[in-house]
């Protein structure tokens, strides 16, 4: 779980961190990181789409409010968590409108934090990102470039260039990936990760990580149905508020 404080009282930002620490350690999960910033300034320009799972922001905060960093979130990362920090409810319509997912008063203790952790759901959080695998290791979905079967095996090709070979069948690949908005099938054999496309040719798809896999006639129109469609959710996504 990818976690980003924003906050200009450093007192108050160390101790959250720590709390979220103790709660989330306390309900059986592990942070893969709580970057603190002092600033929504500072959170924006290091800010990236699906760079976090749950993003705590106070709302008065010198510069950018809490409110108007929300607000620029939005307009690119439609799916992440965004919990406001404030002492009192007056931004509760404010924080309506840019979808927050929580709203935790000060002053909070680890009751508040543990229950505002239990109706976000990490378990719902940790799931959408990780895919396990049927011989029972787990990986992020959103690293995968694209599987191929062969032999009675799936290979999957990773961002970082690794590829890692399970001993399936097609059909169950494609149960696990195709179920989920961003992977299809672009012939008979191989799955795609919409979000690495990066071009749809006549008769092959080029990826993000400059590989090419071949597509067929019959499945070429409708993957680029299928990766305009997913193009357009994201946008639309992002752009609510």
């Amino acid at each position: 779980m990818r976690i980003a404080i924003t906050d200009d009282q450093r007192l108050d930002r160390n101790k959250l961190e720590t709390m979220l620490r103790e709660c989330l350690a306390s309900m059986g999960y592990q942070p893969e990181c709580i970057d603190c910033y002092a600033s929504g300034e500072m959170l924006m320009e290091a800010f990236f789409p699906n760079k976090y799972d749950i993003i705590f922001l106070d709302i008065y905060m010198t510069g950018m409010t809490g409110i108007e960093t929300a607000n620029d979130i939005r307009r690119r990362d439609g799916e992440v968590r965004l919990v406001f920090i404030t002492s009192s409810n007056d931004f509760a319509m404010e924080s309506y409108r840019v979808r927050a997912d929580y709203y935790l008063l000060k002053p909070y203790d680890e009751q508040d934090i543990l229950a505002m952790l239990r109706a976000i759901g990490p378990d719902r959080i940790e799931k959408s990102r990780v895919l396990t695998l049927p011989d029972g290791s787990v990986c992020m979905l959103s690293d995968i470039v694209y599987t191929e079967y062969s032999n009675h095996k799936v290979t999957i090709h990773f961002k970082d260039s690794h590829v890692q070979s399970v001993w399936t069948a097609q059909s169950e690949m494609e149960s696990l990936l195709c179920s989920r908005e961003c992977f299809a099938t672009c012939t008979k054999g191989i799955i795609v990760n919409l979000e690495q496309i990066a071009a749809i040719g006549e008769t092959d798809v080029r990826m993000k990580n400059d590989e090419s896999v071949p597509v067929s006639r019959a499945r070429r129109a409708e993957l680029k149905q299928q990766h305009a469609n997913f193009l357009f959710q994201n946008l639309r996504k992002a752009g609510r508020n």
